[in-house]
């Protein structure tokens, strides 16, 4: 395959009113290709309502196993006593990962994942591909749970966010990639060739936090660098757009990103790029991806 695609998508679609807000009007304007959508979050139905009423938005699975915010958190889609290894004591999923990792069972995390599927598929919209929130079903930063998500992706004929190359995964862990995470890399990819996952060739988003960014021209000029430096075959750029919501910038200072972010998705200077360097803009049911 030749030449340079790329996704755009929007993640953490049904978090809350204000990011519904901003990636259905993303959509509109035809700024973002993508988006995936948390059946746990609170605002879950109002997005699945807009996918489904709104032709332009095209939305996959946002697989959400862990709470974001410690005041604000989320509970399991399928029944608590379906899923107990997932839930703390108040039945709510555990906002520190390293607690999910230690808790979660195997066959717990299929449940709550074929769960949150029949949810946004029975409130009147298919999901068109999936990913893992945080990443906790990647087993590159944790226990893995690749083998059910792959499993879940198989039986659906999803694509999934899991990069063929290390070059996220390297910017991840600042520089070489631990031995115990290339070979959990390595045989994930084995898998899903086994399985005919299809994937992308590569993932792309601002790792850093509002402090070590500074401020909005920072984050621009890292994106469009992605954009200049895009490498052959098809690339998820993903964000997270949202517009001012009080009552998470006063749960988290890293708010401002996803402002800004919205705010770059915006800008006229990130679509002329893209076709100055004559990439073609596709989303996850239309990308040419690789075998």
């Amino acid at each position: 395959m030749h030449g340079r695609y790329l996704i755009i998508n929007a993640d953490d679609f049904g978090i809350c009113r204000e990011t519904n807000e901003a990636i259905e009007h993303l959509f509109n304007e035809d700024w973002i290709t993508s988006t995936t959508v948390m059946a746990p979050a609170r605002e879950s139905d109002d997005a699945i309502a807009r996918a489904a009423k709104n032709k332009k938005i095209r939305m996959g699975l946002h697989i959400t196993l862990n709470s974001d915010f410690s005041g604000d958190p989320w509970r399991s889609v399928a029944p608590a006593g379906e899923v107990p290894s997932l839930l703390d004591g108040s039945g709510n999923f555990y906002h520190d990962t390293e607690r999910f990792y230690n808790s979660a069972k195997k066959q717990e995390v299929s449940t709550e994942i074929n769960a949150q599927y029949s949810y946004v598929a029975e409130s009147g919209y298919k999901p068109t591909h999936a990913d893992s929130h945080c990443g906790t079903l990647n087993g590159l930063t944790g226990k893995p749970f690749i083998r059910e998500a792959f499993e879940f992706c198989a039986k659906r004929g999803f694509p999934f966010r899991l990069p063929k190359s290390g070059h996220f995964i390297r910017q991840r862990f600042g520089g070489d990639i631990p031995p115990a995470v290339e070979a959990a890399h390595n045989a994930a990819l084995a898998y899903a060739e086994k399985l005919g996952i299809r994937l992308p060739d590569d993932i792309v988003t601002n790792p850093f936090s509002v402090g070590e960014i500074k401020d909005y021209g920072s984050l621009k000029e890292f994106y469009l660098n992605v954009i200049r430096n895009l490498g052959e075959g098809v690339t998820e750029m993903f964000l997270h757009p949202s517009k001012e919501n009080a009552q998470m910038m006063s749960c988290s200072a890293e708010w401002k990103k996803r402002v800004w972010e919205y705010r770059f998705l915006m800008d006229d200077e990130m679509l002329r790029t893209i076709g100055q360097e004559d990439i073609k803009l596709v989303s996850w049911d239309t990308a040419p991806f690789s075998a």
